[in-house]
């Protein structure tokens, strides 16, 4: 979580992390713990190709991954990471990915839906961490892909 922090603070952005009481693994947990809609809380998931790409893919809570669109984007076959690759290829847990403070090698993609929201809400980098952020300037501060990639 602290890698996190770093991250915001160096780019002098408002985004809020927050600590909840209980944990935050699956979007319904997050959302009923905030009191807002599954639609505003987003997963990013862990994906890879065939060729040892990593992404970390950015979609609504209440939507799934689109597997085909990935495999376009990445001009190759992908999967899901198991959990044992999240907390490998991330040092994150599954449930507390956060869309930021990921290593170099990985490709950020943000599903094209949520530039439409001012904000939401992801992993903050633990079980029981949320970060409020804004998807526009996830973007902006991280040059990540904008796709189609969820249904």
């Amino acid at each position: 979580m602290e890698k996190v922090e770093e991250w915001i603070k160096a780019r002098g952005l408002t985004w809020r992390l927050l600590i909840m009481q209980k944990p935050t693994r699956t979007v319904a947990e997050a959302a009923a713990l905030l009191g807002v809609s599954e639609s505003e809380i987003v997963k990013t998931l862990i994906v890879l190709d065939n060729a040892g790409g990593v992404y970390a893919v950015v979609i609504p809570g209440d939507k799934r991954l689109n597997i085909n669109s990935m495999k376009e984007l990445a001009g190759k076959p992908v999967r899901l990471a198991r959990a044992n690759e999240v907390v490998e290829l991330t040092g994150y847990p599954v449930g507390g990915v956060p869309p930021v403070a990921l290593p170099p090698n990985i490709v950020l993609v943000v599903d094209r839906i949520l530039l439409s929201r001012k904000k939401v809400y992801g992993g903050g980098g633990r079980e029981n961490a949320l970060l409020e952020f804004s998807p526009r300037e996830l973007v902006e501060a991280t040059g990540a892909v904008v796709a189609d990639v969820s249904e």
